[in-house]
């Protein structure tokens, strides 16, 4: 019996291609919107729970160097990390280069750099004594031809200092959970600071003791520079992200409405497309009928070639979906829950079970109610 399908589907070979393909892309975008909406939905959980970024207020572009101190001892505090930096220009064909400085040891340890395995202890002690030393981002040094020990010189952009800045590269980032540093160069602060001959900071970055208090922590922040020479803005990564989310529940409704029509329009193709098979073939399920195949055989002939047209190609998308999401969504939207969960990997085979199955079942009644006689008779 299962020849007879297979013997239909090649017979037919590019209607089932144009099938199998929809299916595809369909399921494809059903596996990367499950993706994306579990990372918005854990990610802000995961990720920064005790960090807070501190931000200069209204049309400031910088914070003072003093502010970093303050936050430093600010009560319910545990460390922070002051961060600035440029675009510099490297080489003969002046490829850009991000800059990145930041205090040196809370850098490590706000971030966790050395115990996240991003650098080896032994890197991280080497850049911690060598005052003009640089961790570099992977994705850099393999890009630039970078490696430890040498010494590397870049050149400022147009308008902007006119010293060249020259570090030696002491140690290299590697990427942890498929997340690199934005910063392809990280200095020392004071180094930086040095050469730019500017002792303001782009952002500052405050971890917290315990992470349920740190939008109460973020709050008396604000109030304590409210009425400042320099007030700032306060606000927990948990917050940033979850505000996120919600400016983008819009976004998440409009991508529900077009997994739905997606998926409906999948239903209607390889509906269509199964009922013209079995219009075409309804002599050849007569025939059987006639010969003594019972009415559940054909129903089966029937579930079967749907089945055939709709799962592998739904599998294949799925596997597309993964490929898509680990390629782009993480990197670009910086969330580590961003992945297909096992939970909506089940959903996706269960819809494409039911799609085959609701598919199948108006042509499978059809058949179900076959006058055999009559259709022999007319041949």
């Amino acid at each position: 019996m299962n020849s007879i399908v297979l013997g239909t589907l090649r017979r037919r070979w590019l209607r089932t291609l144009l099938t199998g393909l929809s299916t595809l892309v369909a399921f494809m975008l059903l596996g990367f919107f499950l993706a994306i909406r579990h990372g918005f939905a854990v990610g802000p959980i995961q990720f920064g729970a005790d960090l807070l970024l501190l931000e200069p207020l209204g049309a400031r572009s910088a914070l003072p160097l003093g502010v970093l101190s303050t936050v430093s001892a600010f009560p319910g505090v545990r460390s922070a990390v002051a961060l600035t930096g440029t675009d510099m220009l490297f080489g003969a064909d002046r490829h850009p280069v991000e800059v990145e400085a930041a205090s040196s040891h809370a850098f490590l340890d706000v971030f966790d750099v050395v115990g996240s395995g991003a650098v080896t202890r032994a890197q991280a002690d080497t850049w911690l004594s060598d005052r003009t030393g640089a961790l570099l981002n992977a994705a850099a040094a393999r890009k630039y031809g970078w490696s430890i020990g040498q010494t590397v010189t870049l050149h400022s952009m147009r308008g902007g200092s006119s010293a060249d800045l020259t570090f030696h590269v002491d140690g290299v980032i590697a990427k942890v959970n498929g997340e690199s540093f934005s910063s392809d160069v990280n200095l020392h602060l004071g180094y930086f600071r040095r050469w730019a001959r500017n002792d303001s900071v782009s952002v500052i970055f405050a971890q917290v003791r315990q992470a349920r208090q740190a939008d109460a922590v973020a709050h008396a922040i604000e109030l304590q520079f409210a009425n400042s020479a320099t007030p700032v803005t306060a606000q927990s990564f948990k917050s940033l992200l979850q505000g996120m989310g919600e400016r983008l529940a819009n976004v998440n409704a409009l991508t529900s409405v077009v997994i739905v029509a997606s998926l409906f329009g999948l239903f209607l193709i390889s509906f269509n497309t199964l009922i013209h098979s079995v219009s075409e073939r309804l002599g050849e399920f007569a025939l059987l009928q006639a010969v003594g195949f019972a009415p559940i055989r054909l129903l089966w002939l029937v579930l079967l070639e749907s089945l055939l047209e709709i799962v592998p190609a739904a599998l294949v998308g799925l596997l597309g979906a993964l490929v898509l999401v680990r390629a782009l969504a993480g990197a670009k939207l910086h969330l580590p829950g961003i992945t297909l969960t096992p939970a909506a990997l089940v959903e996706s085979a269960l819809v494409a079970l039911g799609l085959a199955v609701l598919s199948s079942v108006l042509p499978g009644l059809r058949i179900a109610r076959l006058n055999c006689a009559g259709i022999l008779r007319r041949g």
